[in-house]
């Protein structure tokens, strides 16, 4: 058998190592009879005073990708994330055209909003990859691939884009850092033990970045 890292996995780690709650490969369906209309590789949650030993030592706080993930410390915060491997960070039509209003079904699944202002998120997600509400949530598109995208930008300057070398360099320090108290890892699922054993076994972050790089079979643009 092939030693591959399945990118959506990697993505699911790199979330949960950040805090987030998820749901992976979720699927909107019809209302009625037919095929999926899409799915989204995540769905994540994440609550604004979220921390990881905070009653260990207050001064080591994990810390979690603030930056780079633009994390709130104030809002709940819900990304529906769309992984690409091989590609520049992208948003497919499913995400972006509004007439098929698939963020409404998912909207409406989660029930993170009551149906009278499900139209409204709807509506700024598909404008801006971006919804704000007064109840102290916010909903957001994120993409993840190879390379960053200027049109991607340009267009939805409000959606996070994660490099998968940038994701694995967040993983590697993480598990690193925190090795010994991320020494048990029996519960894991597989690709996060091996996640874990690679960033265990690697002398550099770059040799750990270029090694899940290749397993995940992403290559240069």
């Amino acid at each position: 058998m092939v030693d591959r890292l399945d990118p959506e996995k990697v993505a699911y780690w790199y979330f949960r190592l950040n805090g987030f709650l998820q749901i992976e490969n979720f699927v909107v369906h019809p209302e009625r009879r037919g095929g999926q209309r899409t799915d989204a590789d995540l769905l994540a949650v994440r609550f604004p005073f979220r921390a990881e030993r905070l009653f260990d030592d207050p001064r080591d706080v994990m810390a979690d990708d603030v930056q780079r993930l633009a994390l709130s410390a104030d809002m709940i915060d819900m990304v529906i994330a769309k992984v690409k491997t091989n590609q520049p960070c992208t948003l497919n039509g499913p995400w972006t055209q509004q007439d098929r209003q698939n963020v409404h079904r998912v909207l409406a699944a989660i029930g993170c909003l009551p149906p009278d202002l499900i139209e409204k998120a709807a509506a700024d997600i598909y404008r801006t990859g971006f919804h704000r509400s007064d109840s102290r949530l916010r909903i957001r598109l994120v993409a993840e691939g190879r390379d960053r995208s200027d049109s991607l930008a340009a267009e939805y300057p409000d959606v996070a884009q994660l490099l998968w070398s940038e994701v694995l360099a967040f993983m590697r320090e993480r598990l690193h850092r925190y090795r010994q108290q991320k020494a048990q890892v029996d519960q894991w699922d597989p690709a996060g033990r091996k996640i874990k054993r690679r960033a265990d076994q690697s002398n550099t972050a770059a040799d750990f970045i270029a090694h899940a790089l290749h397993l995940l079979g992403v290559r240069d643009g």
